[in-house]
Protein backbone atom coordinates (compact mmCIF):
# COMPACT_ATOMS: atom_id res chain seq x y z
CA UNK A 1 0.00 0.00 0.00
CA UNK A 2 2.77 2.51 0.94
CA UNK A 3 4.73 1.17 -2.25
CA UNK A 4 1.45 2.35 -4.57
CA UNK A 5 1.40 5.79 -2.40
CA UNK A 6 5.10 6.60 -2.86
CA UNK A 7 4.56 5.59 -6.70
CA UNK A 8 1.56 8.16 -6.89
CA UNK A 9 3.67 10.74 -5.08
CA UNK A 10 7.05 10.62 -7.37
CA UNK A 11 5.25 10.25 -10.40
CA UNK A 12 2.79 13.55 -9.42
CA UNK A 13 5.95 15.16 -8.08
CA UNK A 14 8.14 14.66 -11.24
CA UNK A 15 4.56 16.31 -13.20
CA UNK A 16 5.34 19.11 -11.42
CA UNK A 17 8.61 19.91 -11.31
CA UNK A 18 8.86 19.06 -15.08
CA UNK A 19 8.33 21.91 -17.82
CA UNK A 20 5.08 20.21 -19.19
CA UNK A 21 3.34 20.01 -16.02
CA UNK A 22 -0.21 19.85 -15.51
CA UNK A 23 -1.52 20.46 -12.04
CA UNK A 24 -4.72 18.70 -12.82
CA UNK A 25 -2.04 15.76 -13.41
CA UNK A 26 0.37 16.09 -10.11
CA UNK A 27 -2.41 17.07 -8.06
CA UNK A 28 -4.48 14.22 -8.30
CA UNK A 29 -1.15 12.15 -7.99
CA UNK A 30 -0.14 13.54 -5.39
CA UNK A 31 -4.02 13.89 -3.27
CA UNK A 32 -4.05 10.09 -3.96
CA UNK A 33 -0.41 9.15 -2.30
CA UNK A 34 -1.96 11.31 0.67
CA UNK A 35 -5.11 9.73 1.48
CA UNK A 36 -3.24 5.89 0.85
CA UNK A 37 -1.01 6.90 3.37
CA UNK A 38 -2.92 8.61 6.06
CA UNK A 39 -5.55 6.05 6.19
CA UNK A 40 -3.12 3.36 6.03
CA UNK A 41 -0.86 4.73 8.68
CA UNK A 42 -3.32 6.03 11.04
CA UNK A 43 -5.67 3.27 11.61
CA UNK A 44 -3.33 1.39 11.90
CA UNK A 45 -1.98 3.35 14.81
CA UNK A 46 -5.60 3.43 16.27
CA UNK A 47 -4.88 -0.40 15.72
CA UNK A 48 -1.85 -0.09 17.90
CA UNK A 49 -3.41 2.84 20.26
CA UNK A 50 -6.49 0.19 20.77
CA UNK A 51 -4.28 -2.45 22.04
CA UNK A 52 -4.04 -0.61 25.82
CA UNK A 53 -6.80 -1.92 26.55
CA UNK A 54 -8.16 1.00 28.29
CA UNK A 55 -11.54 0.96 30.33
CA UNK A 56 -14.66 0.64 28.24
CA UNK A 57 -16.82 3.78 28.37
CA UNK A 58 -19.89 2.50 27.15
CA UNK A 59 -22.22 3.46 29.65
CA UNK A 60 -20.92 6.73 30.38
CA UNK A 61 -21.79 7.09 26.42
CA UNK A 62 -25.15 5.77 27.11
CA UNK A 63 -25.81 8.32 30.47
CA UNK A 64 -24.83 10.99 28.07
CA UNK A 65 -27.49 10.33 25.31
CA UNK A 66 -29.95 9.60 27.84
CA UNK A 67 -29.16 12.96 29.17
CA UNK A 68 -29.51 14.28 25.94
CA UNK A 69 -32.85 12.77 25.93
CA UNK A 70 -32.34 10.72 23.18
CA UNK A 71 -33.76 7.39 22.86
CA UNK A 72 -31.86 4.83 20.96
CA UNK A 73 -34.12 1.95 20.57
CA UNK A 74 -36.97 4.14 19.88
CA UNK A 75 -34.91 5.58 17.01
CA UNK A 76 -34.63 1.62 15.71
CA UNK A 77 -37.80 1.03 16.07
CA UNK A 78 -38.55 3.26 13.47
CA UNK A 79 -35.65 2.51 11.12
CA UNK A 80 -36.72 -0.86 11.47
CA UNK A 81 -40.15 -0.76 10.38
CA UNK A 82 -39.28 2.10 7.40
CA UNK A 83 -38.53 0.05 4.22
CA UNK A 84 -38.04 3.53 2.15
CA UNK A 85 -35.67 4.90 5.52
CA UNK A 86 -33.99 1.46 5.73
CA UNK A 87 -32.45 1.80 1.69
CA UNK A 88 -31.64 5.49 2.42
CA UNK A 89 -29.51 4.73 5.36
CA UNK A 90 -28.17 2.30 3.90
CA UNK A 91 -26.93 3.77 0.81
CA UNK A 92 -26.15 6.83 2.33
CA UNK A 93 -24.12 5.34 5.45
CA UNK A 94 -22.01 2.76 2.73
CA UNK A 95 -21.08 5.69 0.26
CA UNK A 96 -18.31 6.42 2.77
CA UNK A 97 -15.73 5.09 0.57
CA UNK A 98 -16.59 6.08 -2.79
CA UNK A 99 -17.75 9.76 -1.99
CA UNK A 100 -14.35 9.98 -0.97
CA UNK A 101 -12.50 8.42 -4.03
CA UNK A 102 -14.49 10.72 -5.74
CA UNK A 103 -13.74 14.09 -4.33
CA UNK A 104 -10.21 12.92 -4.99
CA UNK A 105 -10.31 12.94 -8.43
CA UNK A 106 -13.09 15.82 -9.11
CA UNK A 107 -11.62 17.97 -6.89
CA UNK A 108 -7.98 18.72 -8.96
CA UNK A 109 -9.75 17.63 -12.40
CA UNK A 110 -12.12 20.62 -12.15
CA UNK A 111 -8.97 22.89 -10.60
CA UNK A 112 -10.11 22.99 -6.68
CA UNK A 113 -6.65 22.79 -5.91
CA UNK A 114 -6.63 24.77 -2.74
CA UNK A 115 -10.30 23.36 -1.42
CA UNK A 116 -7.99 19.63 -2.55
CA UNK A 117 -5.53 20.63 -0.28
CA UNK A 118 -7.60 21.68 2.26
CA UNK A 119 -9.44 18.53 2.07
CA UNK A 120 -6.25 15.73 2.69
CA UNK A 121 -5.26 17.94 5.72
CA UNK A 122 -8.66 18.43 7.58
CA UNK A 123 -9.26 14.74 6.80
CA UNK A 124 -5.53 14.12 8.68
CA UNK A 125 -6.34 16.36 11.33
CA UNK A 126 -9.91 15.01 12.14
CA UNK A 127 -8.76 11.47 11.96
CA UNK A 128 -5.92 11.90 13.78
CA UNK A 129 -7.69 13.09 16.61
CA UNK A 130 -10.37 10.34 16.56
CA UNK A 131 -7.70 8.58 16.69
CA UNK A 132 -6.43 9.85 20.02
CA UNK A 133 -9.94 10.17 21.36
CA UNK A 134 -11.43 7.15 20.72
CA UNK A 135 -8.02 5.40 22.65
CA UNK A 136 -9.00 7.33 25.34
CA UNK A 137 -12.81 6.41 25.56
CA UNK A 138 -13.01 2.97 23.87
CA UNK A 139 -16.76 1.69 23.35
CA UNK A 140 -17.88 -1.00 21.12
CA UNK A 141 -21.33 0.33 20.22
CA UNK A 142 -24.37 1.45 21.83
CA UNK A 143 -26.00 -2.41 20.69
CA UNK A 144 -24.26 -4.05 22.89
CA UNK A 145 -24.67 -1.63 25.67
CA UNK A 146 -28.13 -1.87 24.72
CA UNK A 147 -27.81 -5.71 25.42
CA UNK A 148 -29.84 -6.16 21.41
CA UNK A 149 -29.35 -8.82 19.59
CA UNK A 150 -30.29 -9.33 15.79
CA UNK A 151 -33.91 -10.77 16.59
CA UNK A 152 -34.79 -6.91 17.89
CA UNK A 153 -34.43 -5.46 14.49
CA UNK A 154 -34.90 -8.15 11.99
CA UNK A 155 -34.99 -5.55 9.39
CA UNK A 156 -31.50 -4.00 10.29
CA UNK A 157 -28.42 -5.54 9.90
CA UNK A 158 -25.51 -3.04 11.15
CA UNK A 159 -22.77 -4.69 9.33
CA UNK A 160 -19.76 -2.08 10.45
CA UNK A 161 -20.91 -2.89 14.00
CA UNK A 162 -21.05 -6.29 13.33
CA UNK A 163 -16.80 -5.62 12.12
CA UNK A 164 -16.16 -3.95 15.53
CA UNK A 165 -18.13 -6.28 17.52
CA UNK A 166 -15.44 -8.69 16.00
CA UNK A 167 -12.81 -6.78 15.35
CA UNK A 168 -12.08 -4.91 18.64
CA UNK A 169 -12.27 -7.22 21.23
CA UNK A 170 -9.47 -9.03 19.26
CA UNK A 171 -7.23 -6.16 19.57
CA UNK A 172 -7.76 -5.12 23.23
CA UNK A 173 -6.86 -8.96 24.39
CA UNK A 174 -3.85 -9.17 22.60
CA UNK A 175 -4.88 -11.43 20.07
CA UNK A 176 -4.64 -9.66 16.54
CA UNK A 177 -1.07 -8.75 16.44
CA UNK A 178 -0.42 -9.37 12.78
CA UNK A 179 -2.34 -6.07 10.59
CA UNK A 180 -3.24 -6.65 7.22
CA UNK A 181 -3.54 -3.47 5.44
CA UNK A 182 -6.22 -4.69 2.99
CA UNK A 183 -8.20 -6.07 5.85
CA UNK A 184 -8.17 -3.06 8.35
CA UNK A 185 -11.72 -3.02 9.99
CA UNK A 186 -13.84 -0.64 11.95
CA UNK A 187 -12.36 -0.51 15.44
CA UNK A 188 -13.69 3.81 16.50
CA UNK A 189 -16.77 3.89 17.86
CA UNK A 190 -16.32 7.68 19.73
CA UNK A 191 -16.12 9.85 18.29
CA UNK A 192 -17.85 8.96 14.66
CA UNK A 193 -15.66 8.97 11.76
CA UNK A 194 -18.94 8.25 9.49
CA UNK A 195 -20.55 11.81 11.27
CA UNK A 196 -16.92 13.25 10.49
CA UNK A 197 -16.71 12.13 6.83
CA UNK A 198 -20.17 13.58 6.04
CA UNK A 199 -19.52 16.68 7.34
CA UNK A 200 -16.27 17.15 5.13
CA UNK A 201 -17.88 16.03 2.31
CA UNK A 202 -20.42 18.42 2.48
CA UNK A 203 -17.99 21.09 2.95
CA UNK A 204 -15.95 19.92 0.05
CA UNK A 205 -18.74 19.70 -2.16
CA UNK A 206 -19.98 22.85 -1.92
CA UNK A 207 -17.98 24.41 -4.56
CA UNK A 208 -19.74 22.49 -7.43
CA UNK A 209 -22.63 24.03 -7.75
CA UNK A 210 -24.18 21.41 -9.56
CA UNK A 211 -23.17 18.69 -6.21
CA UNK A 212 -23.59 21.56 -3.68
CA UNK A 213 -27.57 20.54 -2.66
CA UNK A 214 -27.11 16.53 -3.90
CA UNK A 215 -24.10 16.40 -1.50
CA UNK A 216 -25.69 18.20 1.52
CA UNK A 217 -28.95 16.42 1.25
CA UNK A 218 -27.11 13.44 0.93
CA UNK A 219 -24.47 13.54 3.62
CA UNK A 220 -27.48 14.50 5.68
CA UNK A 221 -28.95 11.75 5.42
CA UNK A 222 -25.69 10.35 5.98
CA UNK A 223 -25.15 11.41 9.55
CA UNK A 224 -28.77 10.31 10.49
CA UNK A 225 -27.78 6.60 9.33
CA UNK A 226 -24.66 6.49 11.31
CA UNK A 227 -26.17 5.45 14.85
CA UNK A 228 -28.15 2.68 12.75
CA UNK A 229 -25.34 1.28 10.44
CA UNK A 230 -22.37 1.74 12.73
CA UNK A 231 -24.05 0.74 16.68
CA UNK A 232 -22.82 4.29 17.56
CA UNK A 233 -24.37 6.55 20.88
CA UNK A 234 -25.85 10.02 19.24
CA UNK A 235 -22.75 11.23 21.47
CA UNK A 236 -20.44 10.08 19.07
CA UNK A 237 -22.24 12.04 16.25
CA UNK A 238 -22.88 14.61 18.13
CA UNK A 239 -18.54 14.70 18.78
CA UNK A 240 -17.60 13.53 15.42
CA UNK A 241 -19.41 16.74 13.65
CA UNK A 242 -17.65 18.75 16.11
CA UNK A 243 -14.55 17.79 15.18
CA UNK A 244 -15.15 17.91 11.50
CA UNK A 245 -16.46 21.82 11.66
CA UNK A 246 -12.42 22.44 13.93
CA UNK A 247 -10.84 20.68 11.50
CA UNK A 248 -12.49 23.04 8.75
CA UNK A 249 -12.03 25.93 10.77
CA UNK A 250 -8.37 24.97 11.78
CA UNK A 251 -7.16 24.48 8.17
CA UNK A 252 -9.21 27.71 6.97
CA UNK A 253 -7.36 29.18 9.07
CA UNK A 254 -3.36 27.87 8.37
CA UNK A 255 -4.63 28.45 4.46
CA UNK A 256 -5.24 32.38 4.99
CA UNK A 257 -1.83 32.68 7.05
CA UNK A 258 0.39 30.80 4.43
CA UNK A 259 -1.83 33.50 1.58
CA UNK A 260 -1.28 36.35 3.55
CA UNK A 261 2.37 35.56 4.36
CA UNK A 262 2.97 34.37 1.00
CA UNK A 263 1.76 37.94 -0.70
CA UNK A 264 4.12 39.49 1.95
CA UNK A 265 7.18 37.85 0.60
CA UNK A 266 5.45 38.61 -3.23
CA UNK A 267 5.60 42.25 -2.02
CA UNK A 268 8.94 42.21 -0.33
CA UNK A 269 10.55 40.69 -3.37
CA UNK A 270 8.39 42.58 -6.09
CA UNK A 271 10.40 45.42 -7.85
CA UNK A 272 8.73 49.12 -7.44
CA UNK A 273 6.43 49.92 -10.06
CA UNK A 274 7.97 52.82 -12.17
CA UNK A 275 4.01 53.82 -12.73
CA UNK A 276 3.34 54.22 -9.52
CA UNK A 277 6.28 55.82 -8.50
CA UNK A 278 5.90 59.55 -6.50
CA UNK A 279 6.63 62.10 -8.62
CA UNK A 280 9.06 65.14 -8.31
CA UNK A 281 8.04 68.41 -9.14
CA UNK A 282 10.70 70.73 -9.76
CA UNK A 283 10.15 74.50 -9.60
Amino acid sequence: MLGIAALYGTVGHLNARSAAGDPRIYATLLMQAQFISMIVLITSLGYVAASANLPMQEENLLTLDRRLGLDFRAYLGVVNDQLQLRWAFEQTYNSIQWQLVILILILPLFGHHRRAAEFALAFAIALIVTTIISTLVPATGVYHALGLVPSDHPNVEPVVYYGTLKELPLVRDGTTRLLNAYLLGPILTFPSFHAISAALYAWVFWPFRWLRAVGLLWNAVMVAATPIGGGHFFADVAAGLIIAVAAIYAVRRVGKYLTSDRQKQQKTLMPPDPLNAPILRVQ
